[in-house]
């Protein structure tokens, strides 16, 4: 055990809450039994959700990205953006360490395995933000654009800056 768990354990902090680790392993093994037995349900399912989903609020859903964007920048131009997570006097890691954790990760996570399929994927199927006609040269750059969105500066604030002050937050801050 850890420094901090042995302290953290001392004070009285929990590391997990049995409701929600109850809730979360119900519904893994419930998904996963439902999927064993019934797969032609769950697609139905799944495709079901994701179609009213995409329909009720894609737009939505690009509208909060934006936001997202916004905020980021707007923290980091504010005087929080100067702020110190974990009260520490110099950060564990430097900028090339952490700049190369994030774009490792992203690049890792969604780069190599559907930014190159995405833009494919969103010719043959017209994303929900867009009206024109799957697989003609007018969705070229509707499929271009909604690929766009997902890899180019709102995707970086949302994964590598916010939700990273969240959780480094969380984890420094809040034990």
């Amino acid at each position: 055990m850890t420094q901090d768990n042995t302290s953290a354990m001392r004070s009285g902090i929990r590391y997990g809450d049995p409701t929600v680790l109850g809730l979360t392993i119900g519904f893994i093994v419930l998904f996963v039994a439902f999927s064993l037995t019934d797969p032609e349900g769950m697609t139905a399912v799944i495709g079901a959700g994701f179609a009213w989903t995409a329909k009720t609020l894609g737009a939505y859903f690009q509208l909060l990205l934006l936001l997202t964007f916004l905020i980021a920048v707007g923290v980091a131009a504010s005087p929080a953006g100067r702020a110190r997570i974990g009260n520490r006097e110099r950060p564990d890691m430097g900028t090339f360490k952490w700049v190369s954790i994030i774009l490792c990760t992203l690049l890792a996570g969604g780069g190599v395995f559907f930014a190159a399929g995405e833009p494919v994927y969103h010719f043959v199927v017209t994303p929900p933000a867009f009206s024109s006609e799957a697989s003609t040269p007018e969705a070229v750059s509707n499929a271009l654009a909604q690929s766009f969105m997902h890899w180019g500066f709102l995707a970086w604030a949302v994964l590598g800056t916010l939700a990273a002050i969240v959780l480094s937050h969380h984890h420094y801050d809040r034990g």
